[in-house]
């Protein structure tokens, strides 16, 4: 039900070009912290998850599976601090304030609120098995 091919994912609201790049900074040294086999995973992960995305941006439920494995894999082999700043870094930008809403009215009330449910799960599992 996401429309997937729709402007507004490929642009991040209410920022500024500059403070972008401190947070996208923090995210290539959490990158280059992690393991190296783990991110090797990842990367081969997502390029087997575009090569199956249909005309909607969607990949199918065995790469989207198996994207999120190797996601979880990746953060869990870096400290928890990496993992933190670069959740301080973006969260200057209040996205969940201006994206949050506007993201919710995009699909069902209860899709929302499962897909948030079953992310907090699997950050805990993540968290619990991070170094």
């Amino acid at each position: 039900e996401i429309d997937w091919t729709d402007g507004v994912y490929g642009v991040l609201p209410t920022a500024k070009p500059l403070e972008v790049l401190k947070a996208i900074d923090k995210m290539l040294v959490m990158g280059a912290a992690m393991d190296p086999e783990a991110l090797k995973a990842g990367v081969l992960a997502h390029s087997k998850a575009i090569k199956s995305i249909d005309g909607k941006g969607v990949t199918t439920l065995a790469d989207y599976t198996a994207t999120n494995a190797a996601i979880g894999h990746m953060i869990a082999s870096v400290p928890a601090s990496k993992t933190m700043d670069v959740y301080n870094a973006f969260n200057k930008f209040s996205l969940g304030k201006d994206v949050g809403p506007y993201m919710m009215s995009k699909v069902s009330s209860e899709d929302a609120k499962a897909a948030y449910k079953a992310f907090l799960e699997f950050k805990d599992v993540v968290k619990a098995s991070q170094r």
